[in-house]
């Protein structure tokens, strides 16, 4: 078991409620944490196993043990990220662009802002500051909101308590309180996005959550 390397994923617990049961877990409101084995993890190929309690029985492990070795392999092998959003979609698009621009890439980047702009028709005074949090590989990343700083870092850094959109178990959107939409309006985007947009495996929640950066705390907002 010295080898072995683990990470937490983040779920819906209802819609995921007969694989979780299955090994040990924590609920998070409408949430649950769980472990999965690390088996392969390559530049371009990742394969996972989730722990059950038989797991953890056979190698005569504690789940206080295995959420520690968890948390701290998931830092070390899948480092949590945060980036502003209009940068994550301006990459993108560069890429897009780069090859229209015979690889010029300042011409590729002067593009990419003025599509991204476009997209959401604003301007660049008008651009929210929205938050995309997750790992460096985009895969099982909501999960880093609950066992590492970066949410209480983020509010540091714009001086305010964040609204969470969950995007997909891969990662959330974060939006400096002060800058958010009413509830009712987050509510009915994140609806629509997860009808529409997210693929059902990737589900993570209906909800809209609040976190607290003065109580360290994160608690569904329609619960409030």
């Amino acid at each position: 078991m010295a080898k072995a390397r683990f990470m937490i994923i983040l779920e819906n617990y209802e819609k995921n409620k007969d694989k979780i049961d299955k090994g040990p877990h924590i609920r998070q409101m409408d949430l649950a944490l769980s472990c999965s084995q690390i088996i392969v993890l390559e530049t371009k190929e990742m394969f996972t196993c989730r722990v059950t309690w038989e797991m953890l029985e056979l190698w005569d492990m504690s789940p206080e043990s295995l959420f520690e070795q968890a948390g701290k392999d998931s830092r070390d092998y899948l480092p949590p990220t945060v980036e502003p959003m209009e940068d994550v979609i301006k990459g993108f698009l560069v890429e897009e662009f780069l090859e229209n621009s015979k690889g010029n890439l300042e011409e590729a980047m002067e593009k990419a802002e003025k599509e991204y702009l476009k997209l959401f028709g604003i301007t660049k005074e008008e651009a929210p500051k929205v938050y995309v949090i997750s790992n460096e590989r985009r895969i099982q990343g909501a999960s880093v909101a609950f066992y590492t700083d970066v949410l209480k870092r983020l509010s540091n850094k714009t001086g305010s308590d964040l609204i969470l959109l969950p995007s997909s178990i891969h990662e959330w959107l974060a939006i400096p309180k002060e800058q958010a939409l009413s509830i009712q309006e987050l509510q009915s985007m994140v609806r629509d996005a997860n009808r529409h947009v997210i693929r059902e495996c990737e589900f993570l929640s209906d909800s809209v959550y609040y976190y607290s950066g003065k109580n360290d705390k994160i608690t569904v907002m329609d619960e409030e």
